[in-house]
């Protein structure tokens, strides 16, 4: 049931593009993608592929501190499964964040709850050198087209986005406010459970699970070279995840400055709040606007930019993750997510 229910997901993604395509141009859109150069294409592809290494190596490397976490080629098919979870989930940067961590867990001798925390912390990371990035993209745009005032104001804004960034994510981590309330939570509904009749008992099983998660993060924020490094990969990744906007621009024949791709990718990723997986559909919309608002190409170009650059990256992740998600199901520990389906 929930293998149709996935499917019917992904048919849904596929017509809200195909819809969007059909009301730009269906004709023009795909005449742009026929006629892509494939060298540039190309590097649209390799750099696709390194963003996917990149986002693996910040969770490799806040893993490090954690004893009896996944290593070698147990982490490598666990992480990708999860990627696969996460880009075939609707929400996925919620409900895959559960899901590869009970891959790691599975595939090592830590527990979920390490994992948890590590794999919340890499998506917090993420989310955080993704407004770096586009905050470099904005600052160089600016300078490469704005006068000396716009300039000022854009570094400004700029500059104050990512302190309040940091500021927000320190407050997020602060965990004696957040074990508090969390433990307290769980503690009432514990208590509401053992009332219930035929239910077996779980007294001190989630608070215990949420101290273990709170634990992790005080050992991730005492390894203070581990978070530096995990956040400068997060970061390069950010970057790599922009190229292939540019390479995909440049094999449609439009030559833009860099900034355009490390404005317009990361703030994209913002129409991935449509329930649907990857936020297909919605990503696509926000991309080609944005493209059509800052570069000033045509709608039918900036829409095959947004196709080939989401093929480059997100189907292209969605392929990988997808076979190691089979090969885990098939020769991994029991009880992968994939067996549900």
């Amino acid at each position: 049931m929930r293998r149709w229910r996935a499917a019917a997901g992904f048919a849904v993604a596929v017509a809200v593009v195909a819809l969007f395509v059909y009301g730009v141009g269906w004709d023009d859109v795909l005449e742009n993608i026929h006629e892509a150069h494939p060298g540039a294409l190309a590097g649209a592809f390799c750099t696709g592929l390194a963003m996917l290494a990149f986002r693996a190596g910040v969770v490799k490397r806040l893993l490090d501190p954690i004893d009896g976490a996944a290593r070698g080629r147990g982490f490598v098919s666990a992480f990708l499964s999860g990627y696969f979870a996460r880009s075939a989930l609707p929400w996925g940067r919620s409900t895959g964040t559960p899901v590869m961590a009970y891959l790691l867990a599975t595939n090592s001798d830590s527990e979920f709850e390490d994992n948890l925390a590590v794999v919340a912390v890499g998506e917090a990371f993420n989310f955080f050198a993704s407004l770096v990035v586009a905050g470099v993209g904005f600052v160089l745009l600016t300078v490469t087209i704005g006068t000396t005032e716009t300039v000022t104001t854009s570094i400004a804004i700029a500059s104050g986005s990512t302190v309040l960034a940091i500021g927000i994510f320190i407050v997020a981590l602060n965990r004696g406010l957040a074990r508090t309330l969390s433990i307290s939570l769980a503690s009432w509904i514990e208590s509401i459970v053992e009332k219930l009749p035929r239910v077996p008992t779980i007294e001190g099983t989630l608070t215990e699970r949420i101290g273990g998660f709170f634990q992790t993060l005080e050992v991730l924020q005492a390894s203070r070279r581990t978070l530096g490094v995990a956040i400068a990969i997060a970061i390069v990744g950010w970057v790599f995840n922009a190229l292939p906007l540019y390479f995909s621009l440049l094999a449609l024949g439009v030559d833009t400055p860099v900034a355009v791709a490390l404005l317009c990718a990361p703030l994209a990723s913002l129409g991935g709040i449509v329930p649907l997986p990857g936020g297909t559909g919605g990503i696509e919309v926000v991309l080609a606007s944005l493209l059509v608002g800052v570069v000033g190409i045509a709608g039918d170009t900036a829409t095959a930019a947004a196709i080939l650059y989401r093929v480059t990256t997100y189907w292209l992740h969605l392929g990988i993750g997808g076979i190691a998600a089979i090969h885990l199901t098939i020769s991994g520990p029991k009880g992968t997510w994939m067996e549900e389906y």
